[in-house]
């Protein structure tokens, strides 16, 4: 079997004026600058010869797949597999999430409380590709998701244990 050429991307920039944490709210458009930003992807991406675009549900991460589907000619396609991490701290302010709990945010602790782990993150994410890859032989795929599943995946990919300092050293 041929193998398959993944691109991930992050969305756009996210309309955000009260600056809360706003995860799986589905009411969170693109920005005019997010909206600039995945047409100039597109833009870069017309070469590349992409298959299929196949995108998280949320608004933000649909907008983004339509865009630059529009440019390259690909409509998008849709994957739960893809949504953005399941959090216990929706609607807290950005600046309580960088300054308390941003470092920790896959703690134990917090994962007892029901955050979404990485390990849980990293097993749908895998199962992702493997789907795919199965789906689109030879093909090359644009995934448009979310920056945390992007790192957790590339990590897991690459034997790195995804902590604060990757993602720090590493954010899209």
């Amino acid at each position: 079997m041929k193998p398959t050429t993944f691109i991930f991307i992050r969305h756009g920039e996210v309309h955000n004026p009260k600056k809360i944490l706003y995860g799986r709210q589905g009411r969170f458009a693109l920005s005019h600058k997010g909206k600039q930003e995945a047409e100039a992807a597109g833009r870069k991406l017309v070469s590349r010869a992409i298959s299929q675009i196949i995108a998280s549900p949320m608004l933000r991460t649909r907008q983004t797949a339509k865009i630059i589907g529009n440019i390259i000619g690909v409509k998008p396609r849709y994957s739960g597999l893809l949504i953005e991490v399941r959090t216990i701290f929706e609607k807290i302010s950005l600046a309580e999430y960088h300054g308390k709990i941003q470092v920790n945010l896959y703690s134990e602790e917090f994962v007892k409380k029901g955050q979404e782990s990485v390990e849980e993150i990293a097993k749908r994410m895998i199962k992702f590709v493997k789907q795919k890859a199965r789906q689109y032989p030879g093909k090359t795929v644009l995934v448009v998701s979310h920056g945390d599943l992007i790192l957790i995946l590339k990590a897991v990919s690459i034997n790195r244990e995804f902590s604060w300092n990757y993602k720090r050293s590493n954010y899209l």
